[in-house]
This record gives C-alpha cells, sequence and structure tokens, in this order.
C-alpha cells in the first residue's frame, strides 16, 4: 500500500486513477491545481505524485521543478500524466526530474503498471 498524491484539473481522470489505484490498495489524495503541489508534498510525504502538465494556477512541470527543488521532496517519484502527446514535451518533463511520462488517454492498467513499477524502483 502506497500514498499517492495526483494533481489534475480534470475531475474524470482523478476519479479513473481513484479507482484505478484504490483497487490495488492505494491510498490516493487529489488537488486540481499544480500550485500547493509541493506544500502537500513536504506535508504529507507521498510515496509517489501523478502530475499533469496543464493545469490551472501552477503547471505541473512548474510544480514538479518545486518538487525536486526541496530538500525534503526531491527524491519522490513522479509520473507526469498529460494530454501533450509530443516527444519534445516529453523531454521537457523529463529533464525536469520526471521518473516516468504517460499520456491521455491511457488504460487504467497501464496506469497501474506504471505506478508499480516506480513504487517498486524507489523500495530498492
Amino acid at each position: 500500500m502506497a500514498l499517492i498524491l495526483i494533481a489534475d484539473d480534470d475531475e474524470l481522470v482523478v476519479e479513473v486513477v481513484r479507482a484505478a489505484l484504490s483497487a490495488r490498495g492505494h491510498i490516493v489524495g487529489a488537488l486540481n491545481d499544480g500550485a500547493p503541489v509541493r506544500e502537500v508534498v513536504e506535508l504529507k510525504r507521498p510515496d509517489l505524485v501523478i502530475l499533469d502538465c496543464s493545469m490551472p494556477g501552477l503547471p505541473g512541470i512548474e510544480a514538479l521543478r518545486q518538487v525536486r527543488a526541496s530538500k525534503i521532496s526531491y527524491l519522490t517519484p513522479v509520473l507526469m500524466l498529460t494530454g501533450r502527446r509530443s516527444k519534445a514535451d516529453e523531454e521537457i518533463a523529463i529533464r525536469a526530474g520526471a521518473d516516468d511520462y504517460l499520456r491521455k488517454p491511457f488504460d487504467p492498467d497501464q496506469l497501474v503498471a506504471h505506478v508499480e513499477a516506480l513504487l517498486a524502483t524507489n523500495l530498492q
């Protein structure tokens, strides 16, 4: 069981992610804006963060940069889950510190596989 934080402004995506990961025994918290991500990550210390690139307030890439800049959360695994489909967008996210990148629309089983792989890698 892991504590997972998702930041995405699409309520349907959040519910699909929550259902898929909760079915595997994980606890999923959600934000609809990137602005509070760093503060919540530092306070709650989730095992994994899932970020959308395009959100109101603070874009996911900027939230990712803040997580990586924090002495508390810089090692927290981050999965970008986004509608941005270009290879350039993926490269920007990876360079900013994302551990993985998954494009929307996504298969919930594929999401679970990505999450489980990141969690397993982080435990080693």
